[in-house]
């Protein structure tokens, strides 16, 4: 018979292939020789009156394995990403940060262990989810406990208030940071980059890269539009190779209007590096900033009321809409002006 599956009783060490195993006459337990010699008797011998076998209590033990092996699937949630088990209220992966919300969802569990069939009161796809009957179900924190912090001295519910639009989103985000330093890629702040950062009240930034994004647009469609730059392209695509060997003078030339060719590319690769830029760091400098401002109104705040605090917190967080839909309607009329005149000046041509 083969016991490598099993353990000494005595040493605990599992049995491995060469053991010199010794098994009890009486119930069938196996010792390791030396485990047995050392301890003089059968581990189990004061069970031997009630009638202990060690094919019982192996099968016993097989059972409960099996039932706690059961249990701990619907205690711990495993993560899609790097399959890591986690309790299974975690909202994300504790080793690699992954949102577990969904699976969460997709697992609603009663208080004993076991899978709730009428399903949870939020199921589906966080924040917004389903209710078990069906109804569209809405959590502004996305699960969050109000209290949790998310910042230094500053909780969950304190930067919902100030955040004020689309706080599921900002809730995820700012605990992906806290607890891992990681955020996510900013898809709104890419496509409207100083837009984005006027809406959310980063009036320095926004300013700043809106004026770049025009600056850049009009600077590039003026360049186009000069007489000097559609005779350098014309020359750069009329030159002879032959001439750019045999004179020097005419090849150095050629670099300096090869530069103004190109600057308008350059001028519109600047823009969309800018773009990135603003879609990688987005949500960093926006929680940077969020938890700066939180932090210094509830100073001014420590003798106020709860009631007071909130308002403040909700006055001075919160997005601009105006402002950001102002600045939106001009960069969008520059940008139809500049190809207008670009489109015109082709047409001429």
């Amino acid at each position: 018979m083969e016991f490598t599956q099993y353990n000494c009783p005595v040493c605990e060490k599992k049995f491995e292939n060469g053991d010199d195993i010794v098994v009890c006459p009486e119930c069938g337990t196996p010792h390791h020789r030396e485990c047995y010699d050392s301890l003089g008797r059968c581990f189990y011998e004061d069970k031997h009156a009630e009638g202990f076998s060690f094919e019982n209590l192996n099968t016993e033990q097989t059972e409960n394995e099996q039932k706690n092996s059961q249990f701990e699937d619907f205690e711990t949630i495993l993560c899609p990403v790097c399959f890591h088990k986690n309790p299974k209220n975690a909202q994300v992966c504790q080793r690699c940060g992954t949102d577990l919300r969904a699976e969460n969802a997709h697992n609603p569990q009663q208080e004993n262990g076991q899978p709730n069939q009428q399903g949870s009161q939020y199921q589906g796809m966080p924040p917004f989810g389903f209710s078990a009957s069906g109804m569209p179900s809405f959590d502004p924190l996305a699960g969050m406990d109000s209290k949790e912090e998310v910042g230094e001295g500053v909780t969950a519910g304190e930067a919902a208030k100030f955040t004020g639009k689309n706080t599921q989103y900002f809730s995820m985000v700012f605990q992906r940071l806290k607890k891992f330093g990681r955020g996510k890629f900013g898809f709104a702040a890419f496509l409207f980059s100083g837009i984005y950062f006027l809406y959310r009240k980063m009036y320095g930034l926004g300013i700043a890269f809106s004026l770049i994004v025009i600056a850049t647009n009009v600077l590039a469609t003026f360049i186009t539009l000069t007489p000097e730059w559609s005779a350098a392209v014309r020359e750069l695509t009329t030159a002879s190779p032959n001439s750019i060997v045999n004179d020097p003078a005419y090849a150095y030339s050629l670099l300096g209007k090869m530069g103004y060719a190109y600057l308008p590319i350059i001028l519109n690769g600047v823009r969309y590096l800018l773009m990135l830029i603003s879609g990688l760091t987005a949500n960093r400098i926006y929680y940077n900033h969020s938890i700066k401002r939180i932090r210094r109104i509830k100073d001014e705040h420590r003798n106020s009321s709860a009631d007071e605090l909130n308002k403040s917190l909700e006055s001075s967080g919160g997005v601009n809409l105006p402002l950001a839909l102002s600045f939106g309607i001009t960069t969008v009329v520059i940008s139809y002006l500049c190809n207008f005149f670009i489109m015109t000046s082709n047409i001429t041509v």
